[in-house]
């Protein structure tokens, strides 16, 4: 081995511990980064269903109902019988 290559390997055993440190500060802070992207995410969805729901109850809300006879339909569907 070059010596460069065994300065290397000194520093890293010297500094292992902060490195595995800043690593799982970074997996953490991923994880993190992560799960609130997913809360907002199922959030926004939550939201734009509650407020479907809002619109179509006040859709119903508005409009009446009538009713539709299919008698006529009926007539004809039996007659090709």
């Amino acid at each position: 081995m070059s010596q460069q290559k065994v300065n290397q390997k000194k520093q890293d055993k010297a500094n292992r511990k902060s490195i595995l440190r800043k690593k799982k500060i970074e997996e953490i802070l991923s994880i993190a980064c992560v799960a609130v992207i997913g809360i907002a995410i199922v959030a926004w969805i939550g939201f734009s269903v509650y407020k479907k729901a809002e619109q179509a109850k006040e859709a119903n809300a508005t409009y009446e109902y009538n009713e539709i006879t299919t008698t006529a339909i009926q007539d004809y569907l039996n007659t090709l019988n």
